[in-house]
């Protein structure tokens, strides 16, 4: 006896089997846990396959299959909780929920995709962006203003509703070759058409050797060490190490910058994050500690000033 083929068609939500007309609706969340479940080898795919090929192959499905998912209703309420090499933030007034990825590539570049959800009080709807990586086609990623069809590409795993304002605050990880990391603090609003852009200069205070007004501050350091960059709720601040040069005269080669053992922060007031050095978060240093840094020390002047110094 010949195999009959059976075809299973989705219409609107509906499954449809020939000969026997609509069976039951399908509720979004059950076609969400659908696309997960697609989407669980792929993400693992898309980070160890051993060429750049296999790579963006599985990346393109994945890419696909989280399309369709944010588009689905309840979808900016699912936690997606299997894809754990994901980044997934969402803003505690839920206006705004940024999912990013990377890809890495040979060479140790990487490639970042993602998209937003953003919700619309005029059309009473969550709207969704695609996220599209022009990092190398962005002139100076310290002032430009950027948007989801040309954005600086990164991986988003903090984000901060600024009290009072319509600015959400986003902490952020880039790898940016095999000698250097990034860790961003960038801006995301809404602009008058309701489109998230991103990029703002709310920064007060920063150390003299900055010049201009930066719309995003970029910390730069060697790829073989960690740099912490939190935000500290109870204070209302952001922390981050302050960086340095492992020697004086690296200055300014940021593939030898690491943590200097202080603690520097920005603190918000009236709608400017301001900078504030040597944030007391743990035991006061001490200088019968060989970690200590002598603030009249001119070595540590060197390190404070090179910070925020944009290549």
């Amino acid at each position: 006896m010949r195999n009959k083929a059976v075809f299973v068609v989705f219409i609107c939500g509906v499954l449809l089997c020939p000969g026997k007309g609509f069976a039951a609706p399908f509720d979004s969340a059950s076609l969400l846990k659908a696309y997960e479940d697609s989407m669980k080898s792929l993400q693992f795919v898309r980070i160890n396959a051993y060429g750049d090929q296999e790579k963006d192959d599985a990346n393109a499905r994945l890419f696909a299959l989280m399309n369709k998912a944010l588009q689905l209703s309840g979808s900016f309420e699912y936690p997606f909780d299997s894809l754990t090499t994901i980044g997934k933030v969402t803003s505690s007034d839920k206006q705004i929920r940024v999912i990013t990825w990377d890809v890495p590539k040979s060479g140790s570049k990487f490639e970042y995709f993602g998209f937003i959800q953003s919700y619309n009080p005029h059309k009473k709807k969550y709207e969704l962006f695609v996220l599209k990586d022009h990092t190398d086609d962005i002139p100076n990623i310290w002032t430009t203003t950027c948007t989801p069809e040309k954005w600086l590409g990164m991986l988003y795993y903090k984000i901060i509703k600024e009290k009072g304002s319509k600015n959400y605050i986003l902490l952020a990880w880039e790898g940016w070759n095999k000698l250097i990391t990034r860790k961003i603090i960038d801006i995301l609003s809404l602009n008058a058409q309701g489109i998230p852009t991103f990029g703002k200069a709310v920064f007060g205070d920063l150390p003299s050797t900055y010049k201009g007004s930066p719309k995003r501050l970029i910390f730069e350091y060697s790829a073989q060490v960690f740099m912490s960059l939190e935000y500290d709720e109870p204070k209302n601040m952001i922390l981050f190490d302050l960086l340095g040069p492992a020697e004086e005269g690296l200055t300014g080669q940021h593939q030898y910058y690491g943590p200097s053992f202080q603690v520097d922060g920005l603190a918000y007031n009236s709608g400017t994050w301001n900078y504030v050095a040597n944030v007391q978060v743990r035991n006061p240093n001490s200088k019968e500690d060989k970690l200590f840094n002598d603030p009249k020390n001119p070595s540590y002047q060197l390190k404070k000033q090179a910070i925020y110094s944009p290549k």
